[in-house]
């Protein structure tokens, strides 16, 4: 039986990532986030950033690459996908169940997603996501996102 079709499908963003800026990554074992900074306009970049920050995040991996390896049905202004069929979450399941055979590890729907950056792009398993807004004056360290915007 042939392996299904991996695909990344668009889930809309509340803000507008600047589709020329860097992504970051902050991943530990209690907490992962991906922040980026963000437009108003095409010619006025927001004084604030997002912070994603993604639930139960059970691995992640990052490519220097511009393009990912998936089938796009479509975009979106500004977004991340989730990957239908992902055969990475399929590998780290059954890599689990051999690690764990005798775990009650509770049914938690885990989803592969993506966030692109300019030349980059993240790639998480997770239960979930959120948005939310960070203002310049809370940044800190990533005031730089902003400024590069």
């Amino acid at each position: 039986m042939a392996a299904l079709s991996e695909q990344a499908l668009p889930i809309p963003l509340k803000v507008w990532q600047d589709p020329q800026g860097d992504v970051v990554l902050h991943h530990s074992r209690s907490e992962c986030c991906i922040y980026f900074g963000c437009w108003i306009t095409n010619v006025e970049p927001a004084n604030y950033l997002c912070r994603l920050s993604f639930h139960r995040a059970w691995a992640v991996r990052g490519t220097r690459w511009e393009f990912m390896p998936y089938k796009t049905v479509s975009h979106l202004r500004s977004c991340i996908y989730e990957v239908e069929n992902s055969h990475w979450l399929v590998e780290l399941s059954v890599e689990y169940q051999k690690l764990y055979p005798e775990s009650r590890r509770e049914k938690t729907a885990f989803h592969h997603y993506v966030v692109k950056g300019h030349d980059n792009y993240v790639e998480l398993i997770a239960s979930g996501f959120d948005e939310t807004i960070v203002p310049f004056d809370e940044a800190g360290e990533l005031r730089r996102l902003i400024d590069e915007a």
